[in-house]
């Protein structure tokens, strides 16, 4: 786990040296046990690193790392099968002077080009030079869990794992209106439409299961590697998905277990984080092992019982931390600076304090559940899609009774949802249209910020398939912007999150079951919770109190918290994008000003 950046010119007239130094000194916090530049006058090319060391502490493991004096690499992750790999390339005859996984990386792709890629369980984002070719060839992992920006001028090519090591080099900062419209207007923080974009015009992300190609023109070639194949099924009955279930996941927590630094977990008392700790100590039955929560003095959001009850039935040390409304003020600038972007509510504050907490009792590698709604099908908007599926078959009325038991909610269906299953696409294909033409009646937004993005297509999709609805929640909108909220808190305090849900053979798995194993009887994650029946108290299996990873609503409400938002409604009226504010988008409002205000104020 670290930093990466890099420049490639074409001007001729950049200082190399000063400028990757730069770059780099701006990721310090990705990478403070060292750093390390390598530079090529005569290309124009600069690669950067700062290293958080992880698997193998040696000076073997400094980057960027050359390979045949040819190859050089700058490379962010962890790849967790990298040891079953190096065996593959040792029978191959090739050796290796460290026991680092960058060497085992560098080694694959000079033995199998880009398709190395499909080789790899791991999160990664890295920029490796060929030298010989004069190319350059940087890739992310398959759901993105790490970051990869670059900004593309007719001047350079420049790179970084955050937007900061960018700007150093001059590229310039201007808000996005569009993204900031689409945030505003429908609370994303990601474009589904066009996944490279930015809340900065100048930068662009590469997306998730995507390499990209650069030669010494300047010529760009992108393409993505890998996709799931929603037609891929199997036909397996409770016993055996189960089975196949528990076999995938102990390999995915044996591989991201791999680390020669302290490893621990976070922990809420939902399923996922109880499911993971569980198998981690079933695995490892010696391990001292240490887990971190957020607790609230709020019981409708703390899960301190739960996680007590696991505490009563495992071998833990648990560490709390009680993140407060006082810390919006105290700390809510030097997040934004590590997030970079808005991000989508007070939870992240207390995810924050989380990573802090860690980090403070040396712990540098977490795991954590993060992935396991999106995959699995964990969220109760699921059940729409679930309904949809099955509408024509005999176990959509039992089916639909238990969702509305298991909710206390009946009628479920509304009468607007009823009629939409009739005909699912014709239905959405006329709200589109109708949109356009709607008023503008109940709007919070500057009409001339209304007007400039009136044909922007909405954000949300409504698959009538659960598996298209998951997909979509994996790759166009949802789980990503999990990830870099997740990614930035824990690389502000230099430590590594690793997600055991997210092992791309374990996805792949869950996909091809049927949706029966991941919704039934009014039950989300049905498959998590029936292969963890053996290792999980039934009382945190079988939860009916589904919280979330939530701050206290009550944080927006202090009198410090509200002169906040009156003064970010202030800019906003201002700059022409809000016009009629709204008190359920005061955070948003927060958000959209700290972005505004840090187009004004230098990142370094």
């Amino acid at each position: 786990m670290c930093g990466i950046a890099g420049i490639w010119s074409r001007s001729g007239d950049i200082q190399l040296e000063t400028t990757v130094n730069k770059m780099t000194d701006a990721l310090v916090h990705r990478g403070p046990d060292g750093s390390g530049h390598w530079t090529d006058a005569t290309e124009g090319i600069a690669l950067g690193h700062r290293r958080l060391s992880i698997i193998d502490l040696s000076n073997n493991g400094h980057q960027p790392m050359t390979l045949l004096d040819r190859y050089v690499i700058t490379f962010n992750g962890e790849i967790y099968n990298y040891l079953e790999i190096k065996k593959s390339l040792l029978a191959l005859g090739h050796h290796f002077r460290s026991e680092s996984d960058t060497e085992v990386l560098l080694v694959a792709y000079h033995e199998w080009g880009k398709d190395c890629l499909k080789k790899f369980d791991g999160m990664f984002a890295f920029a490796i030079y060929d030298r010989s070719k004069k190319e350059l060839f940087c890739a992310r992992d398959r759901f993105g869990e790490k970051p990869f920006y670059y900004a593309h001028t007719n001047d350079a090519f420049s790179f970084g794992s955050e937007m900061k090591a960018i700007f150093t080099t001059g590229v310039s900062k201007s808000v996005n209106s569009r993204l900031l419209f689409l945030y505003l207007k429908y609370d994303v923080v990601e474009n589904p439409h066009d996944k490279s974009e930015t809340f900065y015009n100048e930068i662009k992300q590469l997306p998730a299961a995507h390499w990209i190609h650069i030669t010494a023109d300047g010529t760009t070639k992108t393409e993505r590697y890998w996709d799931l194949n929603l037609n891929q099924k199997v036909d397996l009955n409770d016993e055996q998905a189960s089975e196949k279930f528990l076999e995938l996941f102990d390999a995915s927590i044996r591989r991201r277990m791999r680390s020669d630094v302290p490893t621990g977990a976070s922990l809420s008392g939902g399923v996922d984080s109880s499911s993971i700790v569980s198998s981690i100590l079933h695995l490892f039955p010696e391990t001292k092992f240490n887990t971190f929560t957020a607790r609230f003095n709020d019981d409708a959001y703390d899960e301190g019982k739960h996680i007590e009850l696991l505490k009563k039935n495992l071998p833990i040390e648990t560490y709390y931390c009680y993140p407060d409304a006082s810390q919006i003020i105290d700390d809510l600038d030097t997040i934004f600076y590590h997030q970079e972007e808005p991000f989508g509510s007070t939870s992240i504050i207390a995810q924050w304090e989380v990573m802090k907490l860690a980090r403070e009792n040396n712990v540098i590698v977490l795991l954590d559940g993060q992935g396991a709604d999106e995959t699995l099908g964990g969220y109760f908007k699921y059940f729409l899609p679930y309904l949809h599926e099955i509408r024509r078959s005999r176990k959509y009325h039992s089916q639909l009774s238990s969702i509305e038991n298991h909710l206390n909610r009946k009628p479920y269906l509304s009468k607007v949802e009823k009629l939409r299953m009739l005909s699912p696409k014709t239905f959405d294909a006329l709200g589109d249209v109708t949109r356009k033409y709607r008023g503008r009646s109940g709007s919070d937004l500057h009409p001339d910020l209304e007007r400039a993005n009136r044909n922007e297509p909405s954000p949300f999709h409504r698959d009538v398939n659960l598996n298209a609805f998951l997909y979509h929640d994996i790759f166009n909108y949802g789980l990503g912007k999990l990830l870099r909220f997740s990614d930035r808190n824990a690389m502000a305090h230099s430590v590594e999150v690793r997600l055991p849900y997210l092992s791309h053979e374990l996805v792949e798995f869950a996909f091809s079951l049927s949706a029966d194993h991941k919704i039934r009887d009014g039950w989300t994650k049905r498959i998590l919770r029936s292969s963890m029946e053996s290792r999980v108290p039934k009382e945190i299996l079988y939860r009916r109190d589904k919280k979330g990873f939530q701050a206290p609503s009550s944080w927006l409400e202090t009198k410090q918290t509200k002169d906040l938002i009156g003064d970010s409604v202030s800019l906003l009226q201002k700059e022409h994008f809000v016009s009629a504010p709204q008190k359920s988008n005061h955070w948003k409002y927060i958000m959209s000003a700290k972005l505004i205000q840090a187009t004004n104020n230098s990142i370094g």
